[in-house]
């Protein structure tokens, strides 16, 4: 699993159009903004499982205990890597990752699986504000 997560002033985004034919939820025209929240692009590969869903949260939870935000979106972004899992595998795993941060109290969104998206962000400029993890 690839991550980047980015301390985010604002993010938004909205669902355009399938980017599978097979789609593991309904969530066309999706649009969303937040405010103050760690954005985290996440790329699930080959060989991800249940437990690097929880140590990916783990990470992200201490980075947001860093920067002093609850916020979370989870956004899928499959062009970290070249090594992806297939998409069942990936949106069982990003589902995963939405739960154990329930369970980790945080305030938790996940963007739409299977999509393509629009979105903006407008990242904070401070020496935590960016930061990429390899699990």
């Amino acid at each position: 699993m690839k991550i980047i997560d980015i301390h985010s002033k604002e993010f938004w985004f909205k669902s355009t159009q399938p980017a599978l034919k097979n789609l593991f939820e309904n969530r066309l025209n999706e649009e969303e903004k937040f405010e103050d929240l760690m954005v985290s692009f996440v790329c699930v590969e080959k060989g991800d499982d249940v437990e690097t869903a929880k140590n990916a949260i783990t990470s992200i939870k201490s980075h947001m205990e860093k920067v002093k935000v609850d916020k979370l979106v989870i956004y899928p972004y499959a062009h970290l890597s070249p090594n992806l899992a297939t998409p069942s595998i990936a949106f069982t795993i990003l589902k995963e990752m939405e739960n154990y941060a329930k369970v980790k109290g945080i305030e938790i969104y996940r963007a739409p699986f299977g999509f393509y998206k629009e979105f903006m962000i407008h990242s904070y400029g401070h020496p935590l504000a960016e930061l990429s993890k390899q699990f």
